[in-house]
């Protein structure tokens, strides 16, 4: 589905990602996982186009050629605080382009927005307002979509909702590609992980082997150590 070959971004005199290779399979379960500023944002955002490496080269099959075959739902909140969440749906499908409009009621229906459809964005809790910022990342029906720290700041219950929908989209084919450093999701997300440091992907793997101690990281790796094994403890 993606291919990236030593995919490299640099910005200011410093590699905020470093000669990544390494490939998404159509249907993928992954998250990209280490400590603050090793590069996972960066590296998701050149998988979706919006910026552009400055070395190596990131190919893709006809599929994702498509028009709005890519989604994103970055992790500043992509809402204007003065429109209703119906206001913010039918402006984004309108851009979308296409019919969509039986899976944005399916979208609605499961996230359990319908009973604020006519609120608007400053009205809402911090989860209902992720739960919009996912909608309108996905509001095309993409067949991969890159999801950045989606479920800061979000309660159990929407968590829940989130997680649910992600997943049913998953079973149906959707690739899903995410940055979290929160456990409880990789575990209900995610059966790869790609493990970065310091621009660098230091391994691909599991999420059963990082969690069942079957991983060996490599020693210049002390920050990803600490994290994996606070979890593991």
């Amino acid at each position: 589905m993606l291919q990236l070959n030593n995919v490299s971004y640099r910005k200011s005199k410093s590699d905020l990602v470093n000669s990544v290779s390494a490939s998404v399979h159509a249907g993928d379960r992954l998250t990209i996982f280490g400590p603050n500023g090793a590069g996972k944002s960066t590296l998701m955002r050149l998988m979706a186009g919006i910026i552009e490496p400055t070395g190596g080269t990131i190919t893709s099959n006809d599929l994702l050629k498509a028009k709005n075959a890519i989604g994103y739902v970055p992790q500043q909140l992509a809402l204007f605080n003065n429109l209703t969440v119906k206001e913010h749906l039918r402006f984004y499908r309108k851009m979308a382009g296409n019919n969509t409009e039986n899976f944005i009621n399916e979208m609605i229906e499961t996230l359990q927005l319908k009973n604020f459809w006519n609120k608007q964005i400053d009205e809402l809790s911090g989860g209902m307002k992720r739960k919009v910022n996912l909608t309108v990342g996905m509001i095309q029906q993409p067949e991969i979509v890159f999801l950045d720290e989606p479920f800061v700041g979000v309660d159990l219950a929407a968590k829940h909702d989130m997680l649910n929908w992600l997943n049913q989209l998953n079973k149906r084919g959707v690739t899903i590609v995410f940055v979290t450093h929160d456990w409880q999701v990789i575990h209900q997300l995610a059966d790869k992980m790609w493990l970065m440091e310091s621009g660098n992907l230091l391994q691909e793997t599991t999420v059963d082997e990082v969690v069942h101690n079957r991983l060996e990281l490599p020693n210049t790796s002390t920050a990803l150590h600490k994290m994996i094994s606070f979890h593991r403890s």
